[in-house]
Order: structure tokens, then C-alpha cells, then sequence
């Protein structure tokens, strides 16, 4: 995975900061809550965020105002709201008794904006419709939303659900190139409404999930759903979630060994190793993935210095970290954070 793809343009991190603004919150505050510096954000056109950075941006604004229809509609939707969506939804019996959930869930709970599955001949569309579009000049909502009902509707039934198209009722927005990155399908602009196109027969697919997993799943949104699936990936998955866990607990990687991993997933080591190596991976790739994404939002903090930095990442010594930072970036840390 290249760096590009597994980054997001700094142009959503300007529209959330300025929709802050509009709403008389802390900007500043905001991008800082995701490790963003304010003066790279305003004033970069060439930098990019990390996955980790956007969901960290996108859970801070919802906590400054509780909406998570982030603050592009007449009235707020509160926090919440799709967890208990959520767990209504993992209980049907297809996906097409989610995309209906859906429908009818939003129809009940705001006059904001429709959701509508329509099955015509071979292919399914679930459509969006914003009450007031014009208060989501940007279209972040709309983006949002599509990439969210693209991604949680298709981790409910275990697989990477195919697009036949995405459809948008604007004109290709400057940011047009990710929408390559966010939609794995061709992009159709100007049209009536917006809306995901699928084959019709995907609707028959089962649902594998659990109430169980989904708790593990709402923790790790919406993280889970601005990074790029591999749904066939299964210990990758479970192995960067115990990683990313790992971090979050206790603030640093140095003691996230294969083992630790092992007997976390109640797998013996050597049983990981070939489950991963089946996947086309290895849990070395996973840790670094990871390290590779917490580096470039730990650089934004400029109180830290860069042996810190390479003591978080579980580094043997700061010449280790700038040889593998080189080798993602191009550059050494000290270059990257100086850009």
C-alpha cells in the first residue's frame, strides 16, 4: 500500500475546522484533539493526514458538538444516534434488511435527509437525499454517508461489497481524486441524487456478525471506516485491531510482540505466522502500517522530540526510526516535520 492511498487529503481537515468556526467552536482546539497542527493545515496544500488523524478528527468534532451529522444539517443528530441504529441492524437477516433498517431508521428519527433502497432488474441503489444541500456546500456530509453505507452495511456481512457505480448530484467537487480512494468503482457526477449501485442479488447476502463483534466494531469506528478494507484479511484484521488496542491502552508499541498477539487471539504463535502468511502479510507489515500512520500524527506535535517519538513506536534507538521513516516518507523525520 502506498502512502497515498493509505492517507486522506488535508482539504476535509479545512472544511471541519472551518465548519467549527461557523458553529463558534474551537477550530484550533479540534485539529489539535487529532495531533493537527493548525498553521499545516490552513496552510498546506501538499500534506496529507493519516487515517488515524481523520477519525481522531472527526470523533473530536462530534464531541465539541454532539452531531453527528456534523453540523451540515438544520438540526443536530445526537451522539448515539447510529449506535443504536447499529444495534437494531446486526439483527436482520440480509443485507437487505439492513439497507431497509436504514431507511426506515432515518425516516423515524430525523426530516433532514432520506434514505431509499430501490431494486431495479439486476442492480440495487440505496439513495441519498439532503433536505438542504445547500448547507453541505463542501459535500463532506454527503461523502460521509455514502462511504459509511458502503462500509458498515458490507462489514455486517463479511465481505468488501462491489460497486458498480457511485453517483453524486454535484458537479465533480477540486478533491475529485478521492473519491478513488473512498469508492472502489467509477464515479458518476450531475446526476438526480446520490447513490451507491450494486448488483441486486448482493441483497440476498447473509449476515455474519454479532452483537459481540459489533461492540468491538462501534470501538474501533470510525476508524474502521475511512481506512481501506480488506474484509478477506481475517487475522490481519484481528491483529491490527490488537495493535491499535495495544496503543491506545497504553500509549506505546515497544512490548507488542507476535507472541503478545498470539496469545491475545488464543492462537499459538506459529499458528498466527501461517494464518498471516496465508494472507499475504506478516505481522512485522501490520506493526509498521501502524507505526508508519502514528508517526506521521506524533510529528505534528512538535513538543515531542523525535527520540520520543521513536521510543512510542517500540524503535530500538532513534537512528532505527529515521531508517524506517526514510524508507515510508522518502525523507527523514526531521525533514518531514520541518516541511
Amino acid at each position: 500500500m502506498t502512502f497515498e492511498r493509505s492517507s486522506i487529503s488535508m482539504h476535509y481537515a479545512r472544511e471541519l475546522a472551518q465548519t467549527a468556526r461557523q458553529k463558534a467552536l474551537d477550530d484550533h482546539q479540534l485539529l489539535r484533539m487529532a495531533g493537527l497542527d493548525p498553521e499545516l493545515v490552513e496552510h498546506s496544500d501538499d500534506q496529507r493526514m493519516t487515517p488515524l488523524q481523520f477519525a481522531d478528527l472527526l470523533q473530536s468534532y462530534r464531541q465539541l458538538s454532539s452531531d453527528e451529522f456534523l453540523g451540515r444539517t438544520t438540526h443536530p443528530c445526537k451522539n448515539g444516534t447510529f449506535a443504536l441504529m447499529a444495534r437494531q441492524a446486526v439483527n436482520n437477516r440480509n443485507l437487505r434488511g439492513v439497507y431497509r433498517h436504514i431507511s426506515r431508521f432515518y425516516d423515524l428519527f430525523t426530516d433532514d435527509l432520506e434514505f431509499h433502497l430501490i431494486e431495479e432488474g439486476e442492480q440495487a441503489r440505496f439513495e441519498l437525499k439532503l433536505a438542504r444541500p445547500e448547507l453541505d456546500v463542501a459535500r463532506f456530509l454527503s461523502e460521509y454517508l455514502l462511504l459509511i453505507w458502503h462500509r458498515f452495511p458490507g462489514w455486517l456481512v463479511g465481505g468488501f461489497t462491489p460497486l458498480i457505480r457511485a453517483e453524486f448530484d454535484y458537479p465533480a467537487p477540486p478533491h475529485e481524486k478521492e473519491y478513488r480512494l473512498m469508492f472502489p468503482c467509477e464515479a458518476i457526477f450531475d446526476q438526480p441524487v446520490c447513490a451507491l449501485v450494486f448488483e441486486r442479488a448482493l441483497l440476498d447476502q447473509p449476515l455474519v456478525q454479532t452483537n459481540e463483534t459489533l461492540k468491538q466494531h462501534l470501538h474501533n469506528a470510525p476508524l474502521v471506516w475511512v481506512t481501506r478494507p480488506s474484509f478477506t484479511s481475517h487475522y490481519a484484521r484481528r491483529v491490527s485491531n490488537f495493535l491499535e488496542t495495544r496503543l491506545q491502552q497504553q500509549g506505546s508499541l515497544s512490548d507488542s510482540s507476535m507472541d503478545a498477539a498470539a496469545e491475545a487471539l488464543c492462537v499459538t504463535t506459529r499458528t498466527l505466522r501461517r494464518k498471516l502468511t496465508a494472507e499475504r502479510t506478516s505481522f512485522q507489515a501490520l506493526k509498521d502500517d501502524l507505526r508508519q500512520k502514528q508517526a506521521v500524527k506524533l510529528l505534528n506535535h512538535r513538543e515531542l522530540t523525535i527520540s520520543q517519538i521513536s521510543l512510542q513506536l517500540g524503535f530500538s534507538d532513534p537512528a532505527a526510526f529515521s531508517r524506517a521513516f526514510k524508507q515510508w516518507m522518502g525523507k527523514s523525520p526531521k525533514d518531514y516535520r520541518n516541511g
